[in-house]
């Protein structure tokens, strides 16, 4: 989708369809009676209350330049935020697409009213058009012609300056694109997300951006001695890869991030295989590689003054001949043994390998970590909040931030000492899972022992990563969880 931005008055736009924000309580508002004589009567009569995501379309009957008008509730004044618009006009999107309007454009003044911050809002409106009409056809090959597109994307006002109006409009599509890129890979089928597909989208972020790109196969890790890693990936025949990403390596006097995804490309569970119903969701076992993969995109296309890192350790979890056991003892690149309890926790097992490297490599100020780690994180905060886990407030101070800017819920979980019983190990250094109580605190307690100290926050996606049905910016399916946020922690760096 184009996006682009205008200083115009709206009667003089000539356009198929504008939205338009309306507040509750909206009946003899003159902004609404200015703009349009049928959408003045629709609101006074009542008809349209401008309650939080109603919707009304107005046909101008050529009194004014656009051809229909969509008037969008925003709720009462006193509730409205950034949030509220990004959410309504990501639902407003899907009935603009459906109508098959190539053009759209968004009344800027009609929506920042009062108190929103006109950037954060022109970033808002781009983020909910393109968020909320992203469709997952990249699949189908029949009866393509009932999704319709819209093409082009016009935020404009007749008084905003160019510059606030360009600075929204650019960060709100990248920011959005990152977040459909992010649903694309992670909602791809197992047989073309594979390990290899996620290191040749690395390897074009290098060619097209400048990010500076290594890809560790097999025997290469072996030889680096990520042995953690590569027992979960002894029993597949796809191969592994380790994929290290970094934008602003030749950066002087920046602080270092660095952010680590969990690319199980598949994951069938291994010797501890999964039950066969719903399995086929588990080709997004590797959103948090996803994550990690958009955001170095995005964050290039920023241009954001860090030394950024990413890591995506990739593979399938197989069973096999060759696949890693129960009751194994693996040593760890930290030099940690682990004894394997339930090879379909395997999730944590090439996590603590990429944060240890991560943290010897590099010495990062800090470190997150993104994962569909644990069912348990489903049932404790159901779909509506990210839950994380930190090592220190450094960390958390910068999500609960980054939060707030960017809509996306967290949700801070204990890191307590007192889990670590649950992880004893009568042969190893440590158990790699605890059992079923406190399970998404035993598996952030097993991954904190291979930070080496270093600030870092592990956030399980796994409630957050998909919707069931259409709702705001989120189509059915995947929701490209954590994109935002973390995006909103570097760029408030």
């Amino acid at each position: 989708m184009n996006v682009d931005f205008k200083k115009i008055q709206i009667n003089e736009f000539n356009i198929p369809l504008v939205l338009v924000g309306v507040l509750e309580e909206a009946k003899g508002d003159v902004f609404i009676s200015d703009i349009n004589e049928e959408a003045g009567n629709v609101v006074e009569l009542g008809d349209f209350k401008g309650k939080n995501g109603d919707l009304s379309l107005i046909y101008t009957k050529g009194t004014i330049s656009p051809k229909r008008l969509l008037l969008i509730g925003l709720g009462k004044q006193e509730k409205l935020t950034v949030e509220t618009v990004r959410k309504v006009v990501g639902n407003a999107s899907r009935k603009a697409r459906d109508l098959d309007v190539k053009k759209l454009g968004i009344y800027l003044d009609s929506f920042a009213r009062d108190k929103l911050e006109l950037t954060e809002t022109t970033e808002a409106l781009v983020q909910g058009i393109i968020m909320g009409s992203f469709q997952n056809i990249a699949y189908r090959t029949k009866n393509l012609e009932k999704y319709k597109k819209i093409e082009e994307l016009i935020i404009f006002s007749p008084d905003t300056d160019e510059i606030v109006l360009k600075q929204g409009v650019e960060s709100g599509k990248i920011i959005a694109d990152a977040v459909n890129f992010c649903r694309e890979l992670a909602w791809g089928p197992a047989n073309y997300i594979t390990p290899t597909k996620l290191a040749n989208e690395a390897l074009r972020l290098e060619k097209d951006l400048g990010i500076k790109t290594t890809v560790f196969e097999r025997e290469q890790a072996k030889e680096i001695g990520l042995t953690s890693f590569l027992a979960v990936a002894q029993g597949t025949k796809e191969p592994p890869k380790f994929i290290i990403m970094e934008h602003g390596a030749d950066k002087e006097g920046v602080e270092t991030v660095a952010l680590i995804g969990k690319a199980i490309t598949f994951d069938s569970g291994g010797i501890s295989i999964k039950p066969g119903q719903n399995m086929e969701k588990m080709k997004a076992d590797m959103t948090g590689g996803a994550v990690v993969v958009a955001v170095m995109e995005a964050v290039a296309k920023l241009d954001l003054d860090l030394h950024i890192v990413g890591i995506v350790p990739a593979t399938d979890n197989m069973p096999s001949g060759t696949a890693y056991h129960p009751g194994d003892i693996i040593t760890s690149y930290s030099g940690i043994t682990i004894e394997v309890i339930n090879t379909d926790a395997e999730g944590r097992m090439i996590l603590n390998d990429a944060l240890t490297y991560a943290a010897k490599h590099y010495k990062p100020k800090a470190m997150f970590d993104f994962a569909t780690l644990t069912g348990a994180m489903m049932i404790a905060l159901g779909e509506h909040a990210i839950g994380y886990f930190s090592n220190h407030d450094f960390v958390v101070d910068k999500l609960e931030e980054a939060s707030n800017t960017s809509g996306e819920r967290v949700w801070r979980m204990p890191l307590w000492e007192v889990y670590d019983e649950q992880l004893k190990s009568d042969v190893a250094d440590f158990k790699h899972t605890g059992g079923r109580p406190g399970g998404s605190i035993t598996a952030a307690r097993f991954l904190s022992q291979f930070t080496l100290d270093v600030p870092w926050a592990h956030l399980d996606i796994a409630g957050a990563m998909e919707q069931s049905s259409d709702k705001h910016y989120n189509p059915k399916g995947s929701k490209g969880p954590a994109v935002r946020v973390i995006l909103d922690v570097l760029r408030n760096w």
